[in-house]
């Protein structure tokens, strides 16, 4: 059975600028293929083993207690420096590289955990039902999609997305497309893309230049793009089927070669500094 993850419909569909088709398909061969795609990474110099100190462990040992602190963009730069000049104070032997790559894991980390933070808030303040608790699953052919929604408003499924900045509050068609995904795997026909920035929440009913109100795919407007949706989710499947254990994708068409290794193994097994552009890659490859 082939999966994905609803929160990568949009870059499965093409839709997301920020994550690429070619890497959701390379990330679904992974979990398919996990044993043939680790062992042409290996081949490629994607991924290596060197046993030089690395120290990923003790950044996300410091990260871990500062990161639920993290509640607005203004507190990413702070909570940042503070972190760094934890790191360089306990591990005086840090090389540049070492730091750059902390800086990286921070950058990433502290965007996904300023949003994650956030979520509760806005619930509470809209008097939302919580969600995350129960995986919904669409499943059709030998393909599924499945995820945690966050929040439903009586009967309309609720999407909350934290923005970094107030230009940031837009309508992203990948964020439409993830909504689609939870309406299909809850039998849903209503949702919301609710949007929050620092202590603003976004949730016109109505759409706007910047929202797209609420969702109805019982309405002709809404029915015609969803099945759009459906048929691009389809043939993101139909392709996936083109590739097996000897028809192998071009992993050129996602890796950059500057950028290598995405991640290095120690003398066990354990991946370290991984870029945090691939964690989904190498977290599905395992030890």
């Amino acid at each position: 059975m082939n999966t994905l993850d609803i929160s990568s419909i949009g870059a499965a569909c093409g839709k997301n600028p920020f994550e690429s088709r070619d890497k959701v398909l390379l990330f679904s061969l992974c979990k398919k293929y996990r044993s043939v795609y680790k062992d042409i990474l290996y081949k490629e110099s994607v991924i290596c083993n060197n046993d030089v100190k690395t120290y990923d462990t003790e950044l996300k040992k410091i990260y871990k207690v500062h990161k639920t602190q993290v509640s607005s963009p203004r507190d990413i730069n702070t909570t940042k420096g503070i972190v760094i000049e934890k790191m360089k104070k306990e591990n005086t032997n840090m090389t540049e590289q070492d730091i750059s790559y902390a800086s990286t894991f921070l950058d990433n980390s502290l965007k996904k955990d300023c949003g994650t933070n956030n979520e509760p808030k806005v619930i509470k303040h809209k008097r939302y039902k919580t969600g995350n608790n129960e995986l919904h699953v669409y499943s059709e052919g030998n393909w599924q999609i499945r995820g945690l929604h966050d929040a439903t408003d009586d009967d309309m499924i609720i999407e909350i997305k934290t923005r970094m900045s107030r230009r940031n509050v837009r309508k992203n068609e990948y964020d439409l497309y993830q909504l689609f995904g939870y309406l299909l795997s809850m039998a849903k026909t209503k949702g919301k893309i609710v949007q929050h920035f620092d202590k603003t929440v976004f949730d016109s009913d109505l759409e706007t230049d910047t929202e797209y109100g609420i969702v109805d795919i019982d309405k002709d407007e809404w029915r015609s793009k969803f099945k759009i949706f459906m048929k691009e989710l389809r043939q993101f499947f139909i392709e996936l089927d083109n590739y097996n254990k000897t028809s192998t994708f071009d992993i050129w068409k996602v890796f950059n070669r500057t950028e290598l290794p995405i991640a290095v193994y120690d003398q066990n097994g354990t991946s370290h500094n991984v870029n945090p552009k691939y964690e989904k890659i190498i977290k599905t490859l395992g030890n």
